[in-house]
């Protein structure tokens, strides 16, 4: 967050339940790696947090980690823009939860979106996640 970075934060409306979530975002010119060209590694970051964001709803004790994160870059992110990013939980199986999702561009009614970064994601609740939380400012006698 900040100027030339993310100026505001993103909107996200989630589907209840963690069925699918939609996210905006204003990417800034100091997110490059490439002048003008937002850097893969921030993009990675968003999809997985976006897709963690989408899913994690869909777990029994709402939180995971990510096992397998599978990205194919179509075409550059131009800094400076709005950026749409899709998820949808496409797969719920015990603790494990897959995602898949892209980033697009934001346009106006009647132009089409150009496909920036399409993403599929392995979600894994662990194990520990289920026993009971450790109690906090707990003082040993």
């Amino acid at each position: 967050m900040g100027p030339g970075k993310i100026v505001v934060p993103p909107f996200t409306w989630i589907e209840i339940g963690g069925k699918s979530l939609v996210q905006i975002l204003y990417l800034g010119t100091d997110l490059c790696g490439h002048p003008g060209i937002v850097h893969g590694g921030m993009l990675a970051t968003m999809l997985n947090e976006g897709f963690a964001n989408c899913c994690f709803a869909a777990l029994s004790n709402k939180i995971g980690m990510t096992a397998n994160l599978n990205i194919n870059y179509r075409a550059p992110v131009l800094a400076g823009n709005f950026v749409v990013l899709w998820a949808n939980t496409t797969k719920v199986q015990g603790r494990k939860v897959w995602v898949e999702g892209h980033i697009e561009t934001l346009v106006s009614e009647g132009e089409r979106p150009v496909l920036l970064v399409e993403a599929s994601a392995l979600f894994v609740e662990l194990r520990q996640s289920a026993a009971s939380p450790v109690q906090k400012n707990s003082v040993a006698a």
